[in-house]
């Protein structure tokens, strides 16, 4: 059974991930149903940190960046990275320190590399997974024990660090779920995106912020996976920056915010938006 792990309950998805009580609350909004239209591409330089809470206490933190432009198999690709790390405190008791990268085309969006590299507690991972996108397979390769495996894929998908790209690009309308194939643990999750029209969101010390609210639901083989649920505040603007991530989990509620130098990388702070 599919089981995910902290770090992926974070960075989710973003996906895109109980209650948020320590530096959020949403405030009553009207409902705004005009669409939303995509944002731009990945952009080189761009990085994403949070900190991150399981009920009300500080638990860890991490990033995801856009770091540059390389070229992979003769293909130019974008280079983003992702990391997941407890602090200090947690760490004595269950250590996370997770490393992911994910290679994107940068003519197609599609994902051409995905590398992991994740310790948590007793338990380790590291692998590289290729994605062959004339043949629809993945080759996944383990660096633990060298094992190998190849898995069918289908003709639109996406990784686990990518789905946020591919997400942020979309023409959203209110109460129009998306679908997407997510790549993740050596299979393919289909997973519907619910959207909410946008509501107010306030954000202690960072303003307020007229937001999407994003809830993913993954199926595996036609069976919806019920580990928790995760939902995702995003500005309801181009930016679509992942602000807010909340999340029931079977460890109970966790939660991630964006810190305040990834909402104005290079101006001060306004009091709102």
């Amino acid at each position: 059974m599919f089981r995910p792990r902290p770090l992926a309950l974070l960075l989710g998805a973003v996906l895109v991930l109980a209650p948020w009580c320590v530096v959020a609350a949403p405030c009553a909004a009207g409902e705004i149903t005009e669409p939303l239209p995509g944002g731009p591409p990945p952009t080189v330089g761009e990085r994403l940190a949070f900190h991150g809470w399981w009920f009300s206490f500080p638990v860890g933190y991490g990033w995801i960046e856009v770091k540059e432009i390389v070229s992979l198999e003769g293909r130019q690709a974008f280079h983003i990275e992702a990391q997941g790390h407890t602090n200090e405190l947690l760490s004595t008791f269950y250590p996370i320190h997770d490393v992911m990268h994910s290679y994107l085309d940068v003519e197609t969006l599609k994902p051409l590399r995905f590398e992991k590299d994740q310790r948590e507690g007793h338990y380790q991972a590291r692998e590289i997974v290729t994605f062959d996108q004339q043949r629809a397979l993945a080759s996944y390769r383990s660096l633990v024990n060298q094992s190998t495996k190849e898995i069918a894929l289908p003709q639109d998908f996406q990784d686990l660090i990518s789905a946020l790209y591919w997400f942020r690009m979309q023409p959203l309308h209110a109460g129009q779920p998306l679908l997407l194939n997510i790549y993740t643990d050596e299979k393919i999750f289909e997973t519907r995106i619910h959207v909410q029209a946008p509501t107010m969101l306030e954000l202690l010390k960072r303003g307020t912020f007229r937001c999407i609210v994003v809830e993913p639901k993954a199926l595996f083989k036609g069976v919806l996976v019920k580990r928790g649920r995760i939902w995702a505040y995003l500005t309801a603007d181009e930016r679509r920056l992942p602000l807010l991530v909340k999340a029931t989990t079977p460890w109970g509620s966790m939660s991630a915010v964006l810190d305040e130098r990834s909402l104005w990388p290079d101006t001060q702070p306004p009091p709102s938006h």
